[in-house]
């Protein structure tokens, strides 16, 4: 049993651009609209004391931008991309809540936010430790 009251950490891509776009400045880019737009929804949000949001130098999710990483000690990690940062803040903070109530952070796919069943690109398993 893990105790997901503990901080989760969202990692963000603040450098994802879409596809076809220029090389603009970073606050120009869809990334960096995601992480502001994150850092906006939980400034208003009950969890926010719950979700440490930090700015990653790059997920490697360049075919599927923008993306953002979700993990605590000892539960499942996940990784998502294709998320559009005008579009999708509630579906991304149902999903943190369903994965801070859950015993593990395992989230099966049909119980995820509709945006959030499709976009994902991976889950890694808990890190568990020797005792």
């Amino acid at each position: 049993f893990v105790n997901m009251a503990t901080l989760a950490t969202l990692h963000v891509c603040p450098s994802c651009r879409v596809p076809g776009s220029t090389h603009e400045l970073t606050k120009n880019r869809a990334g960096f609209k995601l992480f502001q737009a994150l850092l906006d929804a939980f400034d208003k949000c009950p969890l926010k004391h719950r979700v440490d949001i930090q700015p990653t130098e790059c997920l490697s999710l360049c075919p599927r931008p923008c993306g953002f990483s979700l993990s605590s000690p000892r539960a499942w990690h996940y990784l998502f991309g294709d998320q559009d940062p005008q579009n999708n803040m509630e579906d991304i903070i149902v999903f943190i809540r369903q994965y801070l109530e859950s015993d593990d952070g395992l989230i099966p796919r049909k119980q995820r936010p509709k945006s959030l069943q499709k976009s994902i690109l991976g889950r890694i398993p808990p890190y568990k430790t020797c005792v």
